[in-house]
């Protein structure tokens, strides 16, 4: 009787280091999938942060090209810088409310 106690004793004990070997294997992989997804969030914010100064690079470079143009072309430039100053005003106003 003492032989088989011993015996469920002993299988506990190796399965329980089992278990706590795999726990512990998990929790360092979890660590490194937390490190990789902190690298990736940092990455996609820096490409997001890349493309509105790119957006705001190709807004200048598309109202310089009004700018640069003869009489009609500016007329045309003109009405596009109008139609920006509403939108600003529109967004203004939305926000003092």
């Amino acid at each position: 009787m003492t032989n088989s106690y011993e015996e469920l004793i002993s299988s506990f004990e190796s399965k329980l280091e089992r278990l706590i070997s795999e726990y512990e294997s998990l929790k360092s992989q979890n660590a490194l999938l937390q490190a990789e997804l902190n690298r990736k969030e940092n990455e996609v914010k820096h490409a997001h942060k890349k493309e509105l100064e790119i957006q705001e690079n190709y807004d200048h470079l598309r109202m310089a090209r009004y700018l640069n143009v003869s009489p009609k072309e500016r007329k045309i430039s003109k009405q596009y810088i109008n139609k920006l100053v509403r939108e600003i005003d529109k967004c203004l106003a939305l926000l003092d409310e």
